[in-house]
């Protein structure tokens, strides 16, 4: 990179500043994931990166992790058509109204 771009003025003075701020800002990034984020930001700007042009490109390039939080535990026991029987004891049948009700007295005696 130093051939295509300027060098400090004061390499004296100037030099060893930049290197530490660039070491203080980049310092968590390996050196060829650094090499990388630099070559990205390069073909994408005409311009020279800084610390924060790199530290995107690094972002950008690195695999993304999904953290999976655990799915839920499947019910023990599904009652196949209790959606459709619950909705016809909401909407006034009297037969799906008395087997709602034995379900509720057949889950409370099992809980206890």
């Amino acid at each position: 990179m130093a051939i295509a771009y300027r060098q400090p003025i004061d390499g004296k003075d100037e030099f060893p500043l930049l290197v530490e701020t660039w070491a203080d800002l980049c310092g968590g990034i390996p050196d060829e994931d650094f090499t990388a984020a630099c070559k990205l930001h390069m073909c994408r700007s005409k311009f020279f990166p800084c610390p924060a042009d790199v530290i995107a490109a690094h972002e950008e390039c690195r695999p993304v992790r999904h953290n999976i939080a655990a799915l839920p535990q499947d019910p023990e026991h599904k009652t196949h058509g209790l959606g459709g029987l619950i909705l016809d004891a909401l909407r006034g049948d009297p037969i799906a109204r008395a087997k709602v009700e034995q379900f509720r007295q057949q889950k409370g005696r099992k809980a206890v």
